[in-house]
């Protein structure tokens, strides 16, 4: 089961996500990714890490600033590469999947990356639910955007989800081409960031 980490009573079973993908894209099939994958992945480390969190979950929203710290401390410094996957635990993350998406397809800058998820961490902080006020708070954060189709996208993070076995948010898969480890919940996460540096 996916769920936010102290949350337990909003939990959602994997095949459930799989579901959803499909019921909203259906004809897509799990597989890797194309041309047309716009990939939320910054650096050229060796060492890449693949980072899962839900907006609206707790435990991400109050670890993102420490975690951010870090990953650009690492990405800076070229000793990772990172790939941000929003994970599906509350049903209105995939409108903000999305629009992190259409922010990337306007602006695929690891800064503005990185300043956008603090706008959209603190959207859902706010409970904004709906895509017009999403929209609004955007703007009035100087955030603009690009729709384009996320669909393949979002088929590829589902794949990575599925195969990094996340069963929790936020979680953190750090693979160093000899070993990949899962960490799971924000102190895990931080210690393991803080150990590549």
């Amino acid at each position: 089961m996916i769920r936010c980490k102290t949350l337990p009573h909003r939990q959602i079973g994997p095949m459930l996500i799989v579901f959803c993908f499909l019921l909203i894209f259906p004809g897509v099939g799990v597989g890797t990714a194309d041309e047309d994958t716009l990939m939320t992945s910054f650096g050229r480390g060796d060492v890449t890490v693949r980072m899962y969190t839900d907006y609206f979950c707790i435990p991400c929203q109050s670890a993102e600033q420490r975690i951010e710290y870090l990953v650009a401390d690492l990405v800076k410094r070229n000793i990772i590469r990172i790939t941000f996957i929003d994970t599906p635990v509350h049903k209105q993350t995939l409108l903000y999947a999305n629009y992190f998406l259409y922010i990337l397809n306007r602006k695929n800058d690891f800064d503005h990356v990185l300043f956008a998820r603090t706008a959209l961490f603190d959207a859902a902080r706010k409970k904004i639910e709906e895509k017009a006020g999403l929209e609004e708070f955007l703007r009035k954060k100087g955030i603009m955007f690009k729709f384009l189709d996320t669909k393949p996208t979002l088929t590829a993070m589902n794949v990575y989800i599925k195969s990094d076995a996340v069963r929790s948010t936020p979680a953190c898969v750090i693979d160093n081409g000899k070993q990949k480890q899962l960490f799971s919940g924000a102190d895990q996460i931080i210690k393991a960031l803080e150990l590549l540096r």
